[in-house]
């Protein structure tokens, strides 16, 4: 039995905040965005890797609509891990991951 060992999907761009992502009013909101222009196809691993939902999605500064956050473990000489955006729903990726 073979077991999916990553997923692809496009991102967007890389944000910096703390789930649920919202302000007070319920909109997105985060400390910072990076926009990625153009955005691109990215291969991720499978396991070690959360995906949170953006309720109410978000527009990036590039134009696109995103809808879910991708957090990525700390790796190498990183202290922080990175939180990817994508235009995928959670859903889709849960079974893009397997």
């Amino acid at each position: 039995m073979a077991v999916s060992a990553g997923f692809s999907t496009r991102i967007y761009g890389e944000i910096n905040g703390a789930p649920p992502y919202t302000d007070s009013t319920g909109a997105a909101a985060f400390d910072r965005v990076i926009a990625y222009n153009p955005s691109g196809i990215q291969n991720l691993p499978s396991s070690s890797v959360n995906i949170v939902p953006l309720a109410n999605g978000y527009q990036m500064p590039n134009g696109a609509y995103v809808y879910s956050v991708i957090q990525l473990p700390p790796t190498g000489l990183n202290v922080h891990g990175k939180q990817l955006v994508t235009d995928a729903s959670v859903a889709t990726l849960a079974t893009n991951r397997g």
